[in-house]
């Protein structure tokens, strides 16, 4: 869909310098964008990047000093927010799945499905299954028995949303995700690890996003618990009875253990890694790769592992990157002294 830039800028709201009468048709990176795209400038790191350009119009912030080449600039506060508006502006939309039930799918006498709701090609709704108001069911999607998903909800294809699972208003789970698969419990026993059942359940709250081939696995007794506007990343491992506090984020590959709590507002980078039973603070934020081994205070920044205060982190990574040096000099004093001890004894 082609915009002029003057109309771009009224849109986000920004201040454009450049023909106003320019049109554009596309968004694209700093790297691949041409004279008919939109890209964006988040940092002033990426003033080379710009420079060589060919977009027709970079988006960048207010304060921005960098060149351009021949692209108009549309300055404003927030690149990346304006950037998302300007995508939705120009790019066509994701094609709109129709509502009913399609022939293929399975669907019990005993399900309830809401208004508008969609139900793709092979997907399967258990007995007693409650679905809300324009919720839709993606092809090859599984939605066991007695399970409840609320309104405006989207469950991609192959996800998994295992019996008395309850998911709440706009909750969109990416493809291949399992909810409610069995939490990991056994006993030792005589011919070997003797399951322990898995009767509890998952509950997660409104306007929670789970991406792509995550576990959320259900509780022992009782429920695992993912609160309002949690944002999950893919290839994500949530154990059974672990409780998230509303509007965390979980970046890719973290690793969460049984019973463990984690806070509202934390943030946990990728490939983390949580112990069962322990407590996160509310805000805490927890660095990449991180292990964490005991609880962190509520605002606390961790890192490393055993995870431990970031600024402390810090101060031993720099401390490795000396021991060589300090090697070399430990190294020279030792043959200094074997050098007077041999002309003393002389």
């Amino acid at each position: 869909m082609k915009k002029a830039l003057g109309e771009l800028a009224r849109l986000v709201g920004g201040r454009l310098e450049g023909d106003a009468g320019r049109e554009v048709e596309g968004v694209a990176s700093l790297a691949e964008a041409g004279p008919r795209d939109v890209a964006f400038v988040a940092h002033q790191r990426c003033k080379s990047a710009a420079a060589n350009a060919k977009a027709g119009c970079l988006v960048v912030p207010d304060d921005w000093e960098g060149k351009a080449g021949g692209a108009a600039l549309l300055r404003v506060a927030d690149p990346n927010r304006a950037m998302a508006r300007i995508a939705e502006m120009l790019l066509a939309p994701l094609p709109v799945l129709p509502t009913g039930v399609h022939p293929s799918a399975a669907v019990a006498k005993s399900a309830v499905l809401g208004k508008d709701v969609h139900v793709g090609p092979c997907a399967v709704v258990g007995e007693r299954v409650r679905i809300g108001d324009r919720t839709r069911i993606r092809a090859g999607a599984v939605v066991a028995d007695e399970a409840v998903v609320g309104a405006d909800s989207d469950l991609h294809s192959g996800v998994v949303v295992r019996e008395r699972v309850c998911l709440g208003d706009r909750v969109i789970i990416h493809a291949g995700s399992v909810i409610g698969s069995d939490g990991f419990g056994y006993l030792a026993g005589k011919t070997g690890p003797e399951k322990i059942p898995q009767l509890g359940t998952v509950e997660i709250a409104d306007d929670v996003e789970i991406g792509a081939c995550v576990t959320v696995d259900r509780a022992r007794f009782g429920a695992t618990r993912i609160g309002r506007a949690v944002k999950i990343d893919n290839l994500v491992q949530i154990g059974h009875n672990v409780q998230v506090g509303e509007g965390t984020i979980i970046v890719s590959q973290v690793a969460v253990a049984g019973s463990a709590r984690i806070g509202r507002g934390c943030v946990i980078a990728g490939q983390a890694a949580i112990d069962g039973h322990l407590v996160i603070g509310d805000g805490a934020r927890i660095a990449a790769k991180a292990g964490v081994t005991k609880d962190v205070p509520a605002g606390a920044d961790v890192s490393g592992y055993p995870a431990g205060p970031h600024r402390e982190e810090l101060r031993r990574e720099a401390a490795l990157r000396r021991m060589e040096e300090v090697l070399e000099r430990l190294k020279a004093i030792e043959e200094r002294l074997a050098d007077l001890e041999s002309r003393k004894g002389a």
